[in-house]
């Protein structure tokens, strides 16, 4: 890495649309004069850690995130429509209940046929919208990213090369997106090793780790009909145990509050910026704690300056 002493770094966590919460941390951090040393990014975390990495601030990730949602590249995307597909039944109608069943059923089928539901076209131009083509080394703030080699079952972390393509591995979500292929690396979703890549950032030299976990929580299930259920529940709850084992590393877990939503539910894309904002202001104590001495002085020298110009 580019860097060296007692350093602070971002560990953000992978878990969909909920990752656009990583915004909302950001410019909270941000405001609040928090210098990042490192941001080290695992599916989501990746695609808003990477860009943001490399220069794009959280109001401009915001305005990206809504030009994106209204853009002909999202609006007429299988992602779009499978989205809808899992979307709470709730707030549909009857008939688009039904239809949202049936696109559910015909997506499930043609994933026997093919290695992913999504189109590798729909998910590349997610990725290539919000991430410049770069060498991840060009980055503003220096950046891991996380992901999963299906062949020899490894977690891969990558400091150099394609920032576009090790975010677009980092990203794909087994079944959903293609694996990329990487010379000898079959490549997918960084979540199967490091949901959140905490320890990561500690082998890369960090010494304090604030980690963002955007994950749904597993809770008490109330029935298990199929044997699709069951299966779901026994990945939750091995991902879940996982992922506590690796936050034990961190000195600050920020948790927006993220309910239920599906990692693949856009319907309430634009509040989760706000969601991340209110977990990193009621995270605020517990980080100033962490932080070393000298990122603290430079703090309250970044608030004094301004309040003595206004003085003078």
């Amino acid at each position: 890495m580019r860097w060296t002493g007692k350093k602070v770094a971002l560990a953000l966590g992978g878990g969909g649309v909920r990752g656009f919460s990583h915004v909302g941390v950001l410019a909270v951090l941000e405001e609040e004069r928090i210098d990042l040393d490192l941001i080290a990014g695992t599916s989501a975390g990746a695609l808003l850690g990477g860009a943001y990495a490399a220069g794009l601030s959280p109001r401009e990730l915001s305005r990206k995130i809504d030009e994106y949602l209204a853009s002909p590249a999202f609006q007429d995307s299988e992602l779009k429509a499978i989205g809808l597909s899992v979307a709470p039944a709730v707030e549909k109608s009857r008939i688009a209940r039904m239809a949202a069943s049936l696109r559910g059923r015909y997506y499930m089928l043609r994933s026997f046929f093919r290695p992913s539901v999504l189109p590798p076209r729909d998910f590349a131009s997610l990725i290539d919208y919000f991430i410049p083509d770069i060498d991840i080394r060009e980055t503003r703030i220096p950046f891991l990213c996380i992901a999963t080699d299906l062949l020899k079952g490894q977690e891969v972390v990558f400091t150099e090369g394609s920032l576009r393509r090790a975010v677009l591995a980092s990203c794909s979500v087994p079944g959903a997106v293609e694996p990329v292929r990487w010379g000898e690396w079959l490549l997918a979703d960084g979540g199967i090793t490091s949901l959140v890549p905490v320890r990561a950032a500690r082998k890369a030299g960090a010494d304090v780790v604030i980690a963002v976990v955007v994950d749904r929580e597993v809770v008490e299930a109330p029935q298990f009909e199929t044997a699709q259920d069951v299966f779901y529940r026994a990945g939750e709850i091995t991902s879940d145990r996982l992922q506590l084992e690796e936050l034990r590393e961190a000195d600050v877990a920020i948790r927006p509050d993220v309910g239920d939503l599906h990692w693949m539910d856009f319907t309430r894309a634009r509040d989760l910026v706000r969601i991340g904002e209110e977990a990193a202001r009621e995270a605020l104590g517990r980080i100033e704690e962490a932080l070393p001495l000298y990122k603290r002085a430079y703090r309250l020298a970044g608030r004094l300056v301004p309040s003595l110009r206004r003085r003078s």
